[in-house]
């Protein structure tokens, strides 16, 4: 099978940066010789002047969407999508590299229980309104997780709050564990250079970890691929995590994690970096994720409705936006998610004795079903 990649909206790793808040990356089941006469098509039936076709100019003219539409109805079923708010997905770092450290020996129950999603999302839900503290404490996550340095994150690894308050910023909790915690998540960080080929220098890119998805996604249809991608800097430095024994580790946790199964893939050969002018193929995949973080960005254009039903069936279940529902409180699941980060916060001021998730989340369950323990 013959796969071309490229991706939109990279920023590498600055997922804050307010002018483009979406990435997107986009795959394609399609030779270059097929590409090409689809293209050619679409330029004889919509012309325009352009000598390689940009989603993000295409998407300002009525023509130049007409073209899109053109080729996005065509590629119906060949291609897949995953798409990420940046922001949200930084959060969701949060979680791997603050509460994961901690619980590395046994973090299943935190995965099946989705706490992952709840931190990522509380954490977003406190950025997007404004806090200062969780706006300055997320800023400097990202200086810290570049750096690899606690001390460029001292809202989060240096919190002097004072004793826990019912009037306390929610947002504290997280403050509070990752300082309780902060010598083993910065000797966990630290191994992050010994143990990834690219020494850590990516680790909040999302290039990688959206072509791993999008290679999962082919390798179902368990035949050998030959993938292309756009020349990538990240991508190259991360190649080795891709193939080999590597691949097959990360593979192994994920489904130990997370139930996930069928994953893997088999590649023909190792995977080209090429320039997207000489490869239609990998135009099409520019164009399809240029078109997504457009509409991300804009909303839909009218008279796109078909098309966005088309673009909704390739995106993949590993893309990112908010999920309002995993922070309500009205659920109980938010409630007791909440409970639990609260008894993780007291555990790493030594407030508590040590315990496993489980039993936070065991004593937070019986007390809701019992009715002993309330929100207002």
């Amino acid at each position: 099978m013959h796969i071309a990649c490229d991706e939109a909206g990279h920023t590498g790793p600055d997922l804050l940066a307010s002018a483009q808040r979406y990435f997107a990356f986009a795959s394609v089941n399609i030779s270059n010789d097929e590409a090409w006469t689809l293209i050619t098509e679409a330029r004889k039936a919509y012309p325009v002047q352009m000598p390689e076709l940009k989603a993000s100019k295409l998407m300002g003219s009525n023509q130049g969407r007409r073209l899109v539409a053109h080729m996005v109805e065509k590629l119906d079923g060949r291609f897949a999508i995953s798409a990420s708010d940046k922001a949200l997905a930084l959060c969701g770092w949060v979680f791997e590299y603050i509460f994961e450290p901690v619980y590395k020996d046994d973090p299943i129950v935190l995965y099946r229980k989705d706490f992952h999603r709840f931190i990522a999302m509380f954490c977003y839900i406190c950025f997007m309104n404004q806090r200062s503290a969780a706006r300055e404490a997320l800023f400097q996550f990202q200086a810290f997780m570049r750096s690899k340095d606690i001390r460029d994150a001292p809202m989060l690894f240096e919190f002097k709050g004072g004793p826990i308050t019912e009037q306390a910023d929610p947002f504290e909790s997280i403050q509070r564990f990752a300082t309780g915690h902060r010598l083993a998540i910065a000797k966990d960080i630290a191994s992050i250079e010994k143990h990834s080929s690219d020494k850590g220098k990516w680790a909040l890119d999302l290039s990688a970890s959206a072509l791993w998805s999008h290679l999962n996604h082919w390798g179902r249809k368990k035949k050998p691929l030959i993938v292309v991608c756009d020349d990538s800097k990240p991508l190259r430095a991360r190649e080795a995590d891709l193939d080999g024994t590597d691949r097959n580790s990360v593979i192994a946790r994920v489904e130990a994690l997370v139930g996930e199964g069928d994953l893997g893939w088999e590649l023909e050969r190792a995977i080209e970096f090429v320039d997207s002018r000489a490869h239609p193929s990998v135009q099409l995949a520019d164009i399809l994720a240029g078109t997504v973080v457009f509409i991300c960005s804009n909303g839909l254009p009218d008279g796109m409705a078909s098309t966005g039903e088309v673009l909704d069936k390739g995106m993949l279940r590993d893309s990112i936006f908010p999920d309002i529902e995993l922070v309500k409180f009205e659920n109980d699941k938010a409630k007791a998610d909440f409970v639990v980060l609260l008894g993780l916060a007291a555990t790493a001021e030594g407030l508590d004795p040590w315990a496993p998730a489980e039993f936070f989340y065991e004593m937070a369950e019986q007390g809701l079903a019992s009715g002993e323990l309330k929100f207002d």
